[in-house]
């Protein structure tokens, strides 16, 4: 009697083992295939991991519109900075563009950038003009310290080479474009940053 207690235990232990191991492989499973064959790409530029997470911030665009940290939210964003009366400003205008044409074989990425220049002087007249390049384009000025605020966030200086900065929805930093850095690299890196967001973006993004 004691020996069949004793095989009876062994089965429900083995039983127990088994259901375990069905639930981890599962677990496993499903978070494997909630990520798809997402992975950590190697760029050209700087990935960031973990990403970084910005301030709240509030500007306007340069016909007035409001333009603040939720409008980084469900959208994959280029941002850079610059002064649109120097060299600076309308440097970062065109790199930010060149990336967006480079990725006219992805129109789904396309719809879902945006290019963002923050100005560091006021320029209301240069801002509308360049507005204007493109739809996706959008040059933001405001307040003196709140831009300030935004960029000493990002490590920007004024005499520092012009990088951009390369956001995922909900805001979340992922990479930097170093000014070396052409626009075909860049445009390929944006496309492995975005093809690989389930291994970069916290797990409650897309």
């Amino acid at each position: 009697m004691l020996l069949r207690n004793r095989h009876r235990l062994w089965i429900r232990l083995l039983m127990a083992l088994g259901a375990m191991s069905l639930f981890l492989l599962g677990y496993q499973w499903g978070n494997q295939h909630q990520q798809g064959d997402a992975e950590i790409p190697t760029i050209n530029g700087v990935l960031l991991q973990p990403p970084g997470d910005l301030p709240g911030f509030s500007l306007q665009e340069s016909f007035g519109q409001p333009f603040d940290h939720r409008r980084l939210a469900e959208h994959w964003t280029l941002l850079g900075f610059g002064d649109l009366a120097q060299a600076s400003g309308q440097r970062g205008v065109q790199r930010l563009i060149e990336v967006y044409n480079r990725i006219a074989d992805h129109n789904t990425l396309r719809k879902q950038l945006q290019l963002v220049l923050v100005t560091t002087t006021d320029q209301p007249m240069l801002a509308r003009r360049f507005a204007t390049l493109s739809p996706a384009l959008h040059i933001l000025g405001g307040d003196s310290d709140e831009i300030a605020r935004l960029g000493g966030a990002l490590g920007v200086s004024p005499d520092a080479p012009l990088t951009l900065f390369v956001l995922g929805p909900g805001g979340y930093l992922l990479a930097l474009f170093p000014d070396r850095e052409n626009g075909a690299a860049m445009a390929e890196d944006l496309k492995a940053i975005v093809a690989n967001a389930g291994a970069l973006l916290p797990s409650e993004n897309p």
